[in-house]
């Protein structure tokens, strides 16, 4: 669903949401809506997420005024991007926690702790990078 909507709201955007048909906008509101504040429970989703959202939000902010549509959509996007930051905080504390128990691993030389440990940071820390 996230390509339809992107590519929905690229294009209404380019035409200028002010002028688009309003059974498209309609269409592309009603599909943010149902995406509002998603819950996510994965870092993949969060960043996909985040992605998405940072994109459109970027593309509205280009315009140089803003129409109570814009913003209502704005505020869609806004929900789940704060979704997909709360996800990415819990991840990053999550990825602390695993650094820890690698030094630690490290320093007491228990290489099944720091072989699990790094393994699962590595995993979550390249998700965040890509």
């Amino acid at each position: 669903m996230k390509p339809i909507i992107l590519s929905l709201l690229l294009a209404l955007l380019t035409l200028g949401i002010a002028h688009a048909e309003e059974e498209q906008e309609n269409a592309l509101i009603e599909q943010l809506e149902e995406a509002e504040g998603q819950p996510m429970d994965t870092l993949q989703e969060a960043m996909d997420a985040l992605e998405l959202r940072n994109d459109l939000l970027g593309v509205l902010l280009e315009k140089e005024e803003l129409t109570d549509d814009d913003l209502a959509i704005i505020q869609q996007l806004t929900d789940t991007i704060e979704n997909a930051l709360a996800k990415i905080d819990e991840e990053v504390d999550t990825m602390k926690g695993q650094v820890q128990e690698v030094s630690e691993g490290a320093d007491g030389q228990d290489q099944q702790r720091v072989r699990e440990s790094g393994k699962d940071y590595l995993e979550r820390i390249n998700t965040l990078m890509q």
